[in-house]
C-alpha cells in the first residue's frame, strides 16, 4: 500500500456517541440504541496530539471529522482539537455533523477560512425530523447561522429522499439567502428502511415498502436480517479493486485510536457484527495509534491488499473492499 510519508488525506472519527437516533445508523435498532460491539469512547486532545505529530501534520492537505458511530459535536474537545490541526498545518478541515447540540456561542469558535462545517438539514422543519430523528430543525439552523455571523463557512447538506425531494429548490433558495458558503444534495445510500420509536413501535418507513412486492412485514424481516446476511452473490466478485485510499493516499482514524484504510473497513472490525469484518479482522494487527507509530499502524494494509487477487468472496476477497471501490 503507503507509506505514512504518503498520506495527504486525514479522516477521523472523534468519538462513537451521537445524539441523534437516525433510522438504518448502526447505532438503532428497531429503534433502541443497539451496540454491535463498538466501544463507546472518545478521542481527547491529548490522544490527537499523541497521534498527530506537527510533523505528520504539515504534510496533510485535507482533514475531515465525520464519524461511522458518531457526531462531531458530542465529542468534549473537539474544539480545542480542531484549534490544534489549524494551528500545526495548512490542511483544510472538513466537519460534517448533525448541529443539533451545544450553543451558538460554541458554533462560533469554528468560523475559520479553512474549515467547511456540513451541517445536516434533510428537508424543511415539517420532514427533516422524519429521518434524523432527535435532532431539531430549528436549532441546526441556528448553529449554522451562528457560524456564519461570526464569518465561518457553512454548508447546507441535504440528504434526498422521496419524503423531502419537492424541497430541494425551498432549501437551496433558503440557504442563499441565508449566506450558506453551499448547498449540497446528497446520497447516504439509507433511501429504503424503517423507522422506529423509542419504545421500538414501528413509525413510518424511509422509502417504498412495498418495492420487492412483498408485505410490510416481510420486507421489515429482510432488513432486519441484513446483519446475518453472508449471500453476496449479488456482487460482481471479479472486479478489480480501484482503492480509494490508495487514490487519495487516505487514512482513517477510530474513536478508539486504530488505523485503518478507510471508513468502510473502519467499522471496528475485531469486534463489531457486520458483514465483511470477519473477512478482514485476523488482519488487523498492531493497529492502534495510541500503543504503536502510525507507521506501525498501517503495516497490516498490505496483507489486505494481498487479499485483492483472490478469486472471490468465498476464498477471501474482501466483500468491503469490492462493495465500495469495484473498479468499474
Amino acid at each position: 500500500m503507503l507509506t505514512i510519508d504518503d498520506i495527504r488525506f486525514l479522516h477521523i472519527e472523534l468519538t462513537t456517541r451521537c445524539n441523534a437516533r437516525c433510522p438504518m445508523c448502526m447505532r438503532n435498532f428497531k429503534g433502541y440504541p443497539h451496540n454491535f460491539g463498538y466501544p463507546l469512547t472518545e478521542l481527547s486532545l491529548s490522544d490527537i496530539k499523541q497521534i498527530l505529530s506537527k510533523n505528520f501534520l504539515q504534510q496533510l492537505t485535507y482533514i475531515n471529522f465525520n464519524g461511522n458511530l458518531g457526531d462531531f459535536s458530542n465529542a468534549k474537545d473537539a474544539i480545542s482539537i480542531v484549534n490544534y490541526v489549524i494551528k500545526h498545518s495548512q490542511a483544510n478541515v472538513q466537519i460534517e455533523t448533525n448541529g443539533s447540540t451545544n450553543t451558538a456561542e460554541w458554533w462560533e469558535q469554528l468560523a475559520h477560512p479553512r474549515i467547511d462545517i456540513y451541517f445536516a438539514l434533510d428537508g424543511l422543519e415539517d420532514t427533516h425530523n422524519l429521518y434524523r430523528l432527535d435532532t431539531n430543525w430549528n436549532k441546526v439552523l441556528e448553529n449554522a447561522k451562528a457560524v456564519i455571523r461570526a464569518g465561518g463557512n457553512a454548508i447546507w447538506k441535504f440528504i434526498e429522499f422521496d419524503h423531502n425531494k419537492h424541497q430541494i429548490s425551498d432549501c437551496e433558495n433558503m440557504s442563499k439567502s441565508l449566506g450558506f458558503k453551499s448547498f449540497e444534495v446528497v446520497d447516504q445510500g439509507r433511501n429504503q428502511g424503517p423507522v422506529y420509536t423509542r419504545k421500538g413501535e414501528f413509525s413510518h418507513w424511509i422509502g417504498n415498502p412495498f418495492i420487492n412486492k412483498l408485505t410490510v412485514n416481510q420486507d421489515l424481516d429482510q432488513h432486519h436480517n441484513w446483519f446475518d446476511n453472508t449471500d453476496f452473490n449479488w456482487l460482481d466478485q471479479t472486479c478489480d479493486i480501484s482503492c480509494r485510499h490508495k487514490n487519495k493516499k487516505e487514512i482513517y482514524i477510530a474513536a478508539d485510536g486504530s488505523v485503518y484504510p478507510c471508513c468502510w473497513t473502519g467499522f471496528y472490525p475485531t469486534t463489531m457484527f457486520l458483514p465483511g469484518n470477519s473477512q478482514i479482522k485476523d488482519l488487523v494487527v498492531k493497529n492502534n495509534a495510541l500503543q504503536y507509530t502510525l507507521n506501525e499502524c498501517i503495516s497490516w494494509f498490505d496483507s489486505l491488499e494481498k487479499q485483492w487477487e483472490l478469486p472471490d468472496i468465498a476464498s477471501g476477497k474482501p466483500f468491503l473492499c469490492l462493495q465500495n471501490c469495484s473498479k468499474k
